[in-house]
C-alpha cells in the first residue's frame, strides 16, 4: 500500500511525528502520526475565519474521537492505516465545511472496521476450532492404530465410546463451519474469549456424542442405531450427528427429565 509523506514543510514546519499524510491544503493539514493517531494543524487565517457551522464541526470531531477509541491492536498495519485515513478524510471534509460528506465517510469507516473485525474474529474462531479438532483427531487415529492394546487395557466399549467422542468433535467442527457466516462475531470482545468459546463448542460436541453413544448402547435412544449390524459404526455415526446438532443433547436431557426417553422407540 502506497502512502504519502510529502507536505509543504515551508508552511507547516518540520513534522517529525508525521507517518502518513491524509491531506495538505493551503489552510490545513491532516495526517497520521507514528502512534497511528489522527492529527491536524490549521493556519492562522483559517482559525481567524472559523468554521461555517461550529456545532456540526464539533459533532464530526466528537464522532471521530469516539471511533478513534476503538481498540485496534489486533489488526495489521494496513487495516489500521486504511481506517485512520478514512477518519482523516472525514475530518478534512469537515474542515472544508462539508459536514454531510464527513458524516457519510465516518459511516463507511465504522462499517469498514466492523467488517475487518468480524473477519478477524472468524479467523480466530475457525483456527482454534480446526487446531483443537485436529489434535483430537490425531489422538483418535493413534488410539485406532493401537486399538488392540487399548481394548486389552480399557475394554472394547470404552474404545468405541471414545471414538464416538472423536466423531462428535468432527461433527462440532462441521457445525461451526456451516454456521460461521451466520454468526455475529466481534473482535472487540478479544481473541481469548473467541478461542475459549471455540474450544468449548468442540468439547460440547464431544460430550453430546458421549451422551448419545451411551444411550444407543443402552437401547434407550434411537433404537434403530442399535439394530445396525456393526454396532461400533452406529456409535461413531450417532457421535457425529450429536456433535453436529446443538439441539440434540438438550432435547435428550429434556426427555430424560420428563421421563419420555425411549417411549417412542418401544411403541
Amino acid at each position: 500500500m502506497g502512502v504519502s509523506t510529502d507536505y509543504n514543510a515551508d508552511k507547516w514546519g518540520k513534522l517529525e511525528t508525521l507517518k502518513v499524510l491524509v491531506l495538505d491544503t493551503e489552510h490545513f493539514i491532516v495526517f497520521i502520526d507514528h502512534d497511528y493517531d489522527l492529527d491536524w494543524i490549521t493556519s492562522d487565517e483559517y482559525d481567524a475565519k472559523g468554521h461555517k457551522d461550529i456545532s456540526k464541526h464539533h459533532d464530526v470531531v466528537n464522532k471521530i474521537a469516539l471511533l478513534e477509541c476503538k481498540p485496534l491492536s489486533h489488526f495489521d498495519e494496513k487495516t489500521i492505516v486504511n481506517y485512520k485515513r478514512l477518519l482523516g478524510e472525514a475530518l478534512a471534509r469537515s474542515l472544508k465545511d462539508d459536514y454531510a460528506k464527513a458524516l457519510n465517510i465516518l459511516e463507511h469507516a465504522e462499517g469498514y472496521i466492523k467488517e475487518r473485525g468480524s473477519e478477524l474474529a472468524r479467523k480466530w474462531y475457525l483456527d482454534t476450532a480446526g487446531k483443537t479438532t485436529l489434535m483430537i483427531f490425531l489422538v483418535g487415529i493413534y488410539v485406532w492404530i493401537f486399538r488392540a492394546s487399548c481394548i486389552e487395557i480399557f475394554g472394547k466399549n470404552v474404545l468405541y465410546l471414545y471414538l464416538s467422542m472423536v466423531s462428535g468433535a468432527l461433527g462440532a467442527l462441521l457445525s461451526i463451519i456451516f454456521r460461521m457466516g451466520k454468526e455475529s462475531l466481534d473482535c472487540l470482545a478479544g481473541k481469548e474469549i473467541h478461542q475459549r468459546e471455540s474450544i468449548f463448542r468442540i468439547i460440547a460436541g464431544m460430550l453430546s456424542a458421549y451422551l448419545g453413544a451411551l444411550l444407543v448402547s443402552a437401547d434407550l435412544f434411537l433404537p434403530v442405531f442399535s439394530k445396525v449390524n456393526k454396532g461400533e459404526v452406529a456409535l461413531v455415526l450417532v457421535g457425529f450427528i450429536a456433535g453436529m446438532s446443538e439441539r440434540l443433547a438438550p432435547s435428550i436431557l429434556g426427555k430424560i427429565e420428563n421421563g419420555n426417553l425411549g417411549k417412542s422407540g418401544n411403541r
